[in-house]
């Protein structure tokens, strides 16, 4: 259960640029990359989220800052996310890609999500091509769908593209920069080509 059911809430208890911070890059790209649980609120997000972003596609993010309790404090579900300047953007926004975690500690895996079904299906081919995932289906987890309209990612104009990512994964794209570059640039390549 989330301590907050929507920004509003959150903002009234918690100090924006110590507790968390919002970074938004608008770069008039029809294509917006978010990632409303970074920093210290699901590890890697972040740095995922940016790399899919490059220096072309729209970016925001939402970080937790906290020393401790991150998750528990400042997670806000994708269906409940309504912070004003990530609502405009991905409204502007043709269609968008977030980028979650979860808690898989044993394989590779993306559990993939969203109402873009062309895309989501590009992006996962193109990441079964990098070799840095242990599957054959697009959402082995059997939950995480994304799908519901309230879903942030969802309310761009073409809908969009959500990719949880195992935590043994996340951890895997932190150390490795190559790892990194191979797996952001599939998700580029479909995106780009779509």
């Amino acid at each position: 259960m989330n301590r907050y059911q929507n920004y509003a809430e959150l903002s009234a208890h918690e100090r924006e640029g110590f507790d968390y911070r919002i970074e938004l890059l608008n770069r008039n790209s029809p294509f917006t990359v978010v990632g409303i649980h970074g920093g210290k609120i699901e590890y890697g997000t972040s740095l995922i989220t940016r790399a899919v972003a490059g220096d072309d596609l729209n970016c925001y993010l939402f970080e937790g800052l906290k020393e401790t309790g991150n998750f528990k404090d400042l997670h806000i579900s994708s269906t409940e996310f309504d912070e004003p300047q990530a609502v405009e953007l991905v409204a502007a926004s043709r269609a968008c890609i977030s980028i979650h975690g979860f808690k898989e500690r044993e394989k590779n895996w993306v559990g993939m999500g969203g109402v873009n079904q062309k895309l989501r299906s590009a992006i996962f081919d193109q990441l079964l091509l990098t070799n840095l995932i242990d599957q054959v289906e697009e959402n082995p987890l059997g939950r995480l769908p994304g799908i519901d309209a309230a879903n942030i990612v969802n309310r761009c104009i073409e809908g969009g593209v959500q990719i949880e990512i195992s935590y043994r994964l996340r951890r895997l794209l932190g150390i490795y920069p190559e790892h990194l570059k191979r797996f952001a640039e599939a998700i580029r390549h479909a995106i780009h080509n779509s």
